[in-house]
């Protein structure tokens, strides 16, 4: 279960989507949450999963979920991945009257057409320009927070609900063939995470207070979600013992109480055959940092940075500094912790490109804190790199992506920007005293410069001083060794690492 940050009105979120549909994949596979979310695809195709309902989903495709909805986005294949843009939020934290009451007509405006808690209809050109437009005030309000944000965000997000509901209502395009059967499951769910600590918590006493029969709630339940009522319930119970172990210091008899697990012997059980370890396993494994009190506030540096949360990032810095903890040890285990573990996900494929880049930023709002006190401790980098796109190419994004990730090594990395001479890279190098030039080509017209690099470093008499390493989407192990650079590497977080070792 899924719950919204403190001191966060809306949570943003801009993801590609890699991991490929299984259908054999169960609710406990999907995302649930207890707020309210607007997610629109806004770039490729992939495949939306809903309870039990799989359909394709493209640029334009807009769903409103209500709290309780397992859901999925997923990619048909290596080459079709979906982009999608989400906005989060709790209704009753945002809003007052009846926009706040789930059983009125008029919740959120009234996207939720006939009570039932999934909504879907395909934007156009002005719809999704809206919807871009309100998602980029909202981000620049809750980043910025001045005079009245806070209200800001909230008539930001009416006016998008009133625009959707309108557009909604027009398209007639809410999904679903048993709108009644929605409904019921829908409620049962919600008195499911409602009465989730109760143990004594039956299939009996949620259909009793939903005045239907234990039966009909049995088939409609396993119908509309695809798992059976007990299944479901044992998801959620053992994904809040999983957030309580990795939050709280609770006993596992305390965790038994709030999930309404029935002993301590049951849940150990229980717990190892869906997450494959022991509770105490599992509470070690998501625990980044043991040892000293003081490293609370760097774990908080450090998750806050894999969030993305700069404004939050840069509160806890200061924090820290205030506190009178060594500015060199900040950085280490707080910033470069966390952006060390953004890398280690980005090679595995558990973040992608926009996650790395608002940790990025993160980490420069952690640094505008830093910086000045770094200097006056004379706390030295663990190397210094210049990095360019060669002579003939302007693309970036893929050496913009290798200068965060080195950064986040602790390298000082000089960026020259795009269409780099030969000349530029070496003269750099002389003149800041760098250990290793970095060299990007997206172009196979344009990777020749890069022996060109080489050559000019042999002329400057400084090739058995600087290390050249070579990539990018042409370049290749082989390329490398042809020209005489030092090092390819296939990824921006793999050539951090190399960098970290040639600079060792």
């Amino acid at each position: 279960m899924n719950h919204l940050p403190e001191k966060q009105l809306i949570v943003q979120n801009t993801s590609v989507y890699e991991t490929i549909y299984n259908p054999d994949l169960t609710l406990s596979h999907l995302s649930t949450n207890e707020f309210v979310e607007i997610s629109v695809v806004v770039d490729g195709s992939g495949i939306h999963r809903i309870l039990n309902e799989a359909d394709e989903c493209h640029i334009g495709d807009m769903y409103i979920l209500g709290s309780g909805v397992p859901h999925g986005y997923f990619s048909k294949s290596e080459t079709e991945k979906p982009t999608v843009c989400t906005l989060a939020f709790n209704p009753s934290e945002l809003f007052d009257g009846e926009w706040s009451n789930p059983e009125s007509i008029h919740f959120c405006a009234g996207v939720f057409r006939d009570k039932i808690p999934v909504s879907y209809a395909m934007f156009n050109a002005k719809i999704m320009s809206l919807f871009r437009k309100t998602y980029d005030l909202i981000e620049y309000e809750q980043e910025c927070r001045n005079l009245e944000w806070d209200a800001s965000v909230k008539s930001h997000l009416a006016l998008l609900l009133v625009a959707v509901s309108r557009y909604i209502d027009m398209a007639d395009t809410v999904r679903t063939e048993h709108p009644k059967e929605w409904i019921t499951v829908s409620a049962a769910m919600r008195e499911i995470l409602d009465r989730c600590s109760d143990g004594d918590m039956t299939l009996e006493s949620i259909a009793s207070t939903l005045l239907v029969s234990k039966s009909h709630l049995s088939r409609i339940f396993q119908k509309v979600t695809g798992e059976t009522f007990a299944d479901y319930v044992r998801n959620i119970r053992i994904s809040l013992a999983c957030k309580l172990l990795k939050t709280t210091s609770l006993t596992n008899e305390e965790i038994v109480g709030r999930c309404g697990l029935k002993d301590v012997p049951s849940f150990y059980k229980i717990f190892k055959m869906y997450i494959g370890m022991t509770p105490y396993q599992y509470r070690m494994s998501q625990k980044t940092y043991e040892g000293e009190t003081v490293m609370s506030i760097y774990l908080e540096i450090s998750e806050n940075l894999q969030r993305g949360k700069s404004k939050i990032v840069k509160e806890l810095v200061q924090k820290a500094v205030d506190e009178g903890l060594p500015a060199a040890q900040i950085l280490n285990e707080g910033l470069l912790a966390g952006m060390n573990i953004i890398g280690e996900k980005f090679k595995t494929n558990e973040v992608y490109v926009p996650e790395v880049l608002v940790a990025a930023r993160a980490m420069n709002m952690g640094m505008q804190v830093l910086k000045p006190l770094l200097i006056e401790d004379g706390v030295k980098s663990t190397g210094k790199v210049c990095i360019g796109t060669v002579q003939g190419d302007l693309h970036d994004i893929g050496k913009n992506l290798v200068k965060i990730m080195m950064e986040g090594k602790g390298l000082e990395v000089i960026d020259l920007g795009t269409d780099v001479a030969p000349e530029t890279f070496v003269n750099t190098a002389i003149e800041q005293n760098c250990q290793i030039i970095c060299c990007s080509a997206l172009l196979t017209t344009t990777m020749e410069v890069m022996a060109d690099v080489v050559k000019q470093a042999e002329a400057a008499g400084i090739r058995d001083k600087v290390k050249i390493m070579v990539g990018g989407a042409p370049v290749t192990e082989e390329f490398c060794k042809q020209i005489g650079a030092d090092k390819y590497t296939s990824d921006a977080a793999s050539a951090a690492d190399a960098a970290v070792e040639l600079c060792s």
